[in-house]
């Protein structure tokens, strides 16, 4: 078979090879501003990406797994996607966006965690859990403004603000 034949035939081959990961993950990090103006700490980000084959490239039924942030004290969040195990990033793609208050109060295990767990494993958690900042709970509404973004190739910074109640 003449070289050139060999070359052509082997380009649908190089083109399968070279298409893009739909499901690759490329950095997300922002910022999240109370309705008072002040940081947002203590709150969750979360990026749900919306299912829509045609922009993404996705299967239908499969958007990809969701992202999440905390809200640091500077009000800084940056995006990990759920996952074992969890990974930097979130989709490419057109997300819903929400935010998860912050509680007011910190964490606490239960009685049936207890039950399956050795008590040096509940002595390490609640150690870990009393050390924990506490934020109080925001007066604002948790409806995050805006409530729909589009992730895109590279790295990706947004700005957020929880409305008034």
């Amino acid at each position: 078979m003449p070289r050139f034949l060999l070359v052509i035939a082997s380009l649908p081959v190089f083109a399968i090879g070279c298409k893009a990961d739909p499901y690759k993950l490329v950095p997300v990090t922002g910022t999240v501003t109370s309705c008072e103006g002040k940081p947002a700490a203590g709150g969750v980000v979360v990026f749900a990406p919306i299912d829509n084959p045609d922009v993404t490239g996705r299967k239908s039924g499969n958007p990809g797994r969701e992202a999440r942030g905390d809200v640091a004290a500077d009000g800084t969040f940056t995006l990990t996607t759920i996952g074992i195990p969890p990974k930097p990033g979130a989709v490419t793609g057109p997300h819903r966006v929400t935010f998860e208050m912050p509680s007011g109060r910190r964490p606490a295990l239960s009685a049936e965690d207890k039950a399956n767990m050795t008590p040096d494993e509940i002595k390490k958690i609640e150690a870990e859990f009393a050390s924990r900042v506490i934020h109080p709970v925001l007066p604002c509404s948790d409806q995050i403004q805006p409530g729909e973004v589009t992730v895109k190739p590279g790295k990706n910074e947004f700005e957020f603000k929880l409305p008034p109640k």
